[in-house]
């Protein structure tokens, strides 16, 4: 049997908590027999979770880590509220304990502002790790020995798991149970419980909500809104924005996580799903609005960061959620290619 310890911390996602517990026990059902053992753990034994329900739980003091470590987000959505949340009394011993169930040889996974706790613990150091799209900045100033991406919706790396966005907790689950019961369990999941499993959060993310902490930052990103089409490189932006390339750059990565020419890919990425969404136009048109060299590269771009191939965003057309059990080409959730050169690489509107 494998043991799972649900660590719920003070106005935990009431959803993280309600899917972990519903994704595990219709895993045991579907196995036919008690494969996965959860129980709640947390700093007292009596915790609240967000929207005023109790949970009652065993006491870290009393509960020896065991086999996997879930811990539900936080309920933080800014900074600010990170900053009192990572200052309230219950994080402490719950990142002590986090550590001795790390050093013990658990896995450990977190989705949402939980994985601001892995990196207050110190467990994130030399690992790549990915949070809420709108808060990969911030994760990376608290941890900055962490490699923090953006895209990714769940993103392994040796024992330590996260995820992002608050609805990212299932896909969480779902892929510990990939990796612990198989890729036919997962699937079935998926299909009983009617979700997707998706591989990325890049069609959700919004550059001007990340551009938004910095005035010059949010001026670079509503130009480039402006004129996806157009050329652009980290000289022509620095002129733009009447500062040095060195400057840019720096406050770009402060506030959005991002190159200045990462951040014009996310922009163009963003338009040409608005486009394939509203809009017929064929997929030459679509590359040229959004200064993407060719349809074959923005297929590639569309495909890679959101998990879809283009077409799939179309009006009308729809993901198949059903998967049959003897599925084996499903894309595993654990990976975690690299990015960040493929979206430098359609920054500039070039036939390379």
């Amino acid at each position: 049997m494998i043991g799972i310890d649900l660590l719920v911390l003070d106005g935990a996602s009431a959803s993280a908590v309600g899917s972990t517990v519903d994704v595990v026990s219709a895993a045991n059902s579907i196995l036919g027999t008690p494969t996965f053992d959860l129980r709640f753990v947390a700093p007292e034994p009596e915790v609240r979770v967000r929207g005023g329900l109790t949970a009652t739980a065993r006491p870290l003091a009393r509960a020896r880590p065991r086999d996997i470590v879930v811990v539900p987000g936080l309920g933080a959505a800014d900074p600010a509220e990170i900053t009192a949340r990572l200052a309230a009394p219950d994080i402490a011993p719950a990142g002590q304990w986090l550590t001795r169930a790390h050093a013990r040889g658990a896995e450990i996974a977190a989705s949402c502002t939980a994985v601001f706790v892995l990196g207050a613990a110190g467990l994130l150091t030399g690992r790549r790790c990915v949070t809420t799209w709108w808060l990969g900045a911030e994760l990376a100033r608290r941890a900055p020995g962490a490699d923090v991406v953006l895209d990714d919706m769940v993103l392994r790396d040796g024992p330590i798991r996260t995820a992002g966005a608050a609805f990212a907790h299932i896909d969480l689950v779902l892929s510990i149970m990939r990796q612990h019961a198989g890729a036919a369990l997962a699937d079935e999941l998926a299909a009983r419980l009617v979700v997707d499993q998706r591989a990325s959060q890049a069609s959700f993310l919004i550059p001007s909500q990340l551009a938004s902490r910095d005035a010059a930052v949010a001026a670079l990103e509503s130009f480039v809104r402006a004129h996806p089409e157009h050329p652009h490189t980290l000289e022509s932006l620095a002129a733009q924005c009447r500062t040095s390339p060195r400057t840019l750059a720096r406050r770009t990565a402060a506030a959005t996580g991002l190159s200045p020419l990462q951040l014009v890919a996310r922009v163009r990425l963003r338009h040409a799903l608005h486009l394939l969404r509203t809009t017929d136009q064929p997929l030459t048109e679509i590359a040229a609005a959004v200064g993407v060299a060719d349809p074959a590269t923005l297929h590639r771009l569309v495909k890679r960061h959101t998990g879809r191939a283009p077409g799939s965003w179309r009006p009308g057309r729809s993901v198949s959620r059903a998967v049959p059990l003897h599925a084996a080409d499903r894309p595993d959730l654990t990976a975690a290619p690299a990015r960040r050169h493929d979206l430098e690489a359609v920054a500039g509107r070039t036939s390379t």
